[in-house]
């Protein structure tokens, strides 16, 4: 199953991930008594290409107009800025003496923290332009919505002039992510409900037409007329709302059904630890929006470990579930603090730290039942 959702983030990510595994690679040599290399050129290389990136967020983030990304992104920009700085650190120490603990250590985190800083940087623009596809979807949607109350030529003129494009530019924006995405299931999935959008789009307008004509010789067949283009456009709109779903899904555990319960919670708990960054970083910002990658991560938290807690042993299952309710509540409440502009409050605060707190109790359960399970065969 590929590891990256879109075929622009693998082709980004992957040569990182390689030069992360080298590196490991090498501290990992090290280990065993080997100097560690001159690493003075790759580090630069990957210190200009960290600052080329840096110059093209901030950028991304004054051009834009979308708040979850400006509020999303700078905190990436300062992981890689920060991960970057290790390396560079590393290097020099390094070469001062390529036996160094410290030096090793300030290594593996500095090329974890680019990998996982740039994984992080491309989400955002990512859920960006999702973001902008969706809108594209509902703006159809909101269309569809009027269907029902055009009665006469000249509104249904009107509203095929005003449909028209932004069912052209949804199609043309789907069909696009479609090619993109990773994960054969939902790109056959966006494919077939945008063929079917397609499809059902001219007999929509024919169906609205026949009503008018019906409705024009006050005919008893309107009623008949009216439920069946109500269908069409009901029919549309389950077509786009399964769309506007399948755009927002990174993940498909395709290989789960085959595999056993032990495979699937190792998998799950390293997703969970994967999340927390972002997740604490979510939580520290008092000012963050509803909606962004880091309330998400924590949500996908929650998902995930509730995925531990159906195949744990019953007691770890328990303790989860509660845990992962809890917290469930506690970040609806939180939102809802941060809503009203509450969240730089006492209690807004207050509720962020026991949230972490409770988060940090969440990762060790579902680490304990990963554990208990593996123990118990």
């Amino acid at each position: 199953m590929p590891v990256f959702h879109t075929k622009t983030i693998e082709s980004i990510l992957e040569p990182v991930a390689q030069q992360v595994s080298r590196l490991v690679i090498l501290h990992e040599e090290a280990e065993d008594g080997n100097a560690m290399p001159d690493l003075e050129k790759p580090v630069l290389a990957v210190s200009r290409a960290v600052v080329n990136l840096v110059k093209v967020g901030r950028s991304t983030i004054e051009s834009s107009e979308d708040s979850l990304l400006k509020q999303d992104m700078p905190a990436a920009l300062l992981r890689v800025e920060a991960a970057a700085r290790l390396l560079e650190e590393a290097s020099s120490m390094l070469k001062v003496d390529p036996y160094s603990q410290p030096a090793r250590k300030k290594l593996i985190e500095g090329a974890r923290g680019i990998l996982q800083g740039t994984s992080s940087l491309l989400l955002c623009f990512d859920e960006s332009e999702v973001r902008k596809i969706i809108r594209e979807c509902k703006t159809v949607l909101d269309y569809l919505a009027v269907a029902e109350v055009i009665e006469t030529m000249e509104d249904l003129i009107q509203f095929v002039k005003d449909l028209s494009p932004c069912l052209t530019k949804v199609s043309r924006e789907v069909d696009h992510r479609s090619q993109e995405l990773t994960h054969q299931v939902h790109r056959e999935t966006l494919t077939r409900c945008l063929d079917s959008v397609k499809t059902l789009s001219p007999i929509l307008i024919c169906s609205m037409k026949i009503f008018i004509q019906i409705l024009r010789q006050h005919c008893r067949e309107s009623d008949e007329a009216a439920e069946n283009r109500n269908y069409l456009a009901g029919r549309m709109s389950d077509e786009l709302h399964e769309i506007i779903r399948v755009l927002q899904l990174t993940t498909y555990d395709e290989d789960e059904w085959d595999a056993d319960n032990l495979t699937v919670m190792k998998k799950a708990l390293n997703a969970v630890l994967g999340k927390q960054q972002a997740a604490h970083d979510w939580l520290m910002d008092p000012k963050a929006l509803r909606g962004g990658v880091g309330e998400k991560s924590l949500r996908q938290m929650l998902e995930l470990a509730r995925r531990v807690a159906d195949r744990a042993l019953p007691p770890d299952g328990d303790v989860i579930r509660k845990l992962a309710s809890d917290i469930s509540s506690m970040a609806d409440a939180l939102c809802e603090l941060r809503q009203e502009g509450k969240g730089a409050t006492p209690q807004g605060e207050g509720l962020a730290a026991s949230l972490e707190q409770k988060l940090g109790e969440l990762t060790g359960a579902v680490t304990r039942a990963v554990g208990a399970m593996e123990r118990s065969g």
